[in-house]
């Protein structure tokens, strides 16, 4: 199934396409955009909570999807395996989970949980973000959409993760202050 979706993906190829999606998967490199974020967000006192909740969770998918299981499947990128012509410099390493999504969906994710009520408009985009720079790696042929799912779900759990132990520690914080 994951070579079927490729090849109709295939179909979508076109300059104006590849020139959009290899600026998305360049701005997932190493986090860049989420990175950018944490960094806005730590510009002011009252978001940088949010900003600690972004880069842990970005920092805990980024380790865990790289040292952890991209080691442990191994799984040779669809380009390598269907001959798939690549449009960006070749990537190194292995497909399963995608790292970009990963860390993306952490991110977007971590900010979602925290910020939908107030500013869901902003965390819409967010996700969408996440969903574009993950639909890049399927076109650019560099992992299969169940990379891609896995990084996304990876990605979710780990923010989730980090945005409830957040809130355990500040409610056990509150509880713990005197009251006055």
């Amino acid at each position: 199934m994951d070579h079927q979706i490729l090849v109709a993906i295939s179909h979508l190829a076109c300059p104006p396409l590849d020139v959009f999606f290899k600026s998305l998967t360049f701005l997932g490199n190493g986090g860049l955009i989420w990175l950018m974020l944490t960094l806005g967000l730590l510009l002011y006192r009252r978001t940088r909570p949010t900003a600690w909740i972004v880069f842990v969770s970005l920092l805990a998918a980024a380790l865990i999807t790289t040292r952890g299981l991209k080691p442990l499947f191994m799984r040779v990128r669809p380009y390598l395996r269907y001959h798939f012509p690549i449009i960006i410099a070749a990537p190194g390493g292995t497909s399963f989970p995608s790292g970009h999504t990963a860390s993306s969906f952490a991110a977007a994710w971590a900010c979602f949980r925290l910020y939908h009520e107030r500013h869901p408009r902003c965390c819409a985009a967010l996700l969408m973000l996440a969903g574009a720079i993950a639909f890049s790696r399927l076109y650019l042929y560099v992992h299969y959409p169940s990379d891609v799912l896995a990084g996304a779900l990876l990605g979710m759990a780990v923010a989730e993760a980090c945005v409830r132990l957040a809130n355990r520690r500040a409610f056990s914080r509150k509880k713990d202050s005197p009251a006055f």
